[in-house]
């Protein structure tokens, strides 16, 4: 029994001093990462072994990994459907350059208005609202015309003829385009006549602007209405009655 210890421990020793005495290149080398990987996932005895093969990723110029930058593509065209062309580059975003269109506005209209309500020679009332008509200057209901002692009620004459103009017909207000409603002041219509433009035509209004000048120019040289030298002549003085 000693004499097998003491072999044992000879034999022991004379490998040593030859493992070490052994030049370096000749010593086996230790295992690459690949044969390491190999022998890691080594198939139980029986079973086909699997093995793979660590490869560095590819880096762009940047030194990122092309395999984060272009994810798979996945195509999801219906069966039913021509497919797409393949795409073989990596996908880019692109910014849209088209500005945003404005929102189209609303066409200018006219809104029809029931019982309208003369209350003065510039103004007609619809409900509790007050529409004064655009582009005219008719006095007010309680203002004189003329010198003293013959002064006479023109503006309680030009609220009467407009009444009777209009004769309580509905109107039709102009509604800029753009607005939803009719403006505080408004071109407003009676049988598809235009009421500011008659008035200033028969002397019952000036104009306010430029757009009914021919039509003033006209009453003024007739004298007719608020350009007369007294009571408008043919003007029955029911006129000047009441309210």
């Amino acid at each position: 029994m000693l004499r097998v210890l003491l072999l044992a421990i000879v034999g022991a020793g004379a490998f040593a001093a030859v493992y070490f005495v052994t030049e370096p290149e000749s010593r086996p080398s230790p295992q690459t990462p690949t044969e390491t990987a190999s022998l890691a996932n080594a198939a139980p005895v029986g079973q086909e072994p699997v093995s793979f093969e660590l490869r560095p990723a590819a880096l762009d110029e940047s030194g990122v990994a092309r395999e984060s930058l272009t994810p798979p593509i996945r195509d999801v065209t219906p069966a039913n459907m021509t497919a797409a062309p393949p795409v073989n580059g990596a996908l880019a975003r692109v910014e849209s350059t088209t500005a945003e269109e404005p929102s189209p506005s609303l066409p200018g209209r006219r809104e029809r208005l029931f019982n309208p309500v003369v209350e003065s020679a510039g103004s007609i009332d619809i409900g509790a609202r007050t529409i004064r008509l655009a582009g005219i200057a008719a006095p007010e209901a309680d203002k004189r015309c003329g010198a003293e002692p013959g002064t006479w009620p023109c503006g309680r004459m030009a609220r009467a003829a407009l009444r009777r103009f209009i004769r309580g017909r509905a109107i039709e207000c102009e509604v800029p385009q753009g607005a939803e409603a009719i403006p505080d002041s408004a071109r407003c219509f009676v049988g598809g006549e235009d009421i500011s433009e008659w008035m200033v035509a028969h002397g019952w209004a000036e104009r306010d602007g430029e757009t009914f000048a021919d039509a003033e120019k006209a009453a003024r040289a007739a004298k007719l209405g608020l350009w007369g030298d007294g009571w408008p002549g043919g003007q029955p003085a029911e006129l000047a009655a009441g309210d």
